[in-house]
């Protein structure tokens, strides 16, 4: 249906944008699995991408560019795969989107923390989640990875068993962080929970 060029030019498209997407989220200081995701992904088709890639350059100098060949781009190809993506991938997406907000937003009350104070001072972190909990960049971590959850309909045994245990090491990590925001500020608000509203 599509020729092996363009097959492997659309594939090298996608490595650009991964490859863009992982610029981005070091840009934004993102952490480290969202570099190694996009890595992990594209990891066995980089010996291709590099060889289709230098072949390109090696026609572009033999060839000249006046006689290298139009590329044609069916849009439809790229636009197929979004098409084809059910309810529980576009629910996932969207709750990825709600915990990156998030947890960006708890970040960058954190970051104004430190930025706003002496360099010894502790103090009380408000706004966004942090009025609700205390570790709410955890409470977004651990929501980005219930969309994988969601977005594989929670069939996959292996992203079940990551969510477990993105949720058992945070809400340790919380509910320890908690505690000491408790013991170092005496009015720190009662109402806040360590990680998971209303419950722990």
């Amino acid at each position: 249906m599509f020729s092996d060029a363009f097959l492997k030019l659309y594939m090298c498209l996608i490595i650009v944008l991964l490859l863009g997407c992982i610029s981005l989220a070091i840009s934004l200081d993102c952490s480290s699995f969202y570099i190694a995701a996009p890595l992990s992904l594209c990891g066995d088709c980089a010996l291709e991408v590099f060889y289709f890639s230098t072949n390109l350059v090696t026609e572009f100098i033999v060839r000249g560019k006046n006689q290298m060949p139009v590329p044609e781009i069916d849009f439809w190809l790229v636009l197929n795969p979004l098409a084809r993506l059910g309810w529980k991938h576009w629910i996932g997406a969207a709750v990825f989107s709600w915990g990156w907000i998030h947890q960006y937003r708890c970040h960058k009350i954190l970051g104004s923390l430190r930025d706003s104070r002496q360099a010894e001072e502790y103090v009380i972190p408000r706004g966004d989640w942090f009025e609700i909990v205390s570790s709410p960049h955890y409470l977004s971590e651990i929501v980005i990875y219930a969309s994988f959850v969601v977005a594989t309909g929670g069939s996959n045994l292996t992203i079940w068993l990551l969510f477990a245990f993105v949720v058992a090491n945070l809400a340790f990590a919380a509910v320890e962080t908690h505690s000491w925001y408790r013991r170092k500020f005496e009015d720190y608000p009662s109402r806040r929970f360590a990680i998971i509203p209303f419950i722990l």
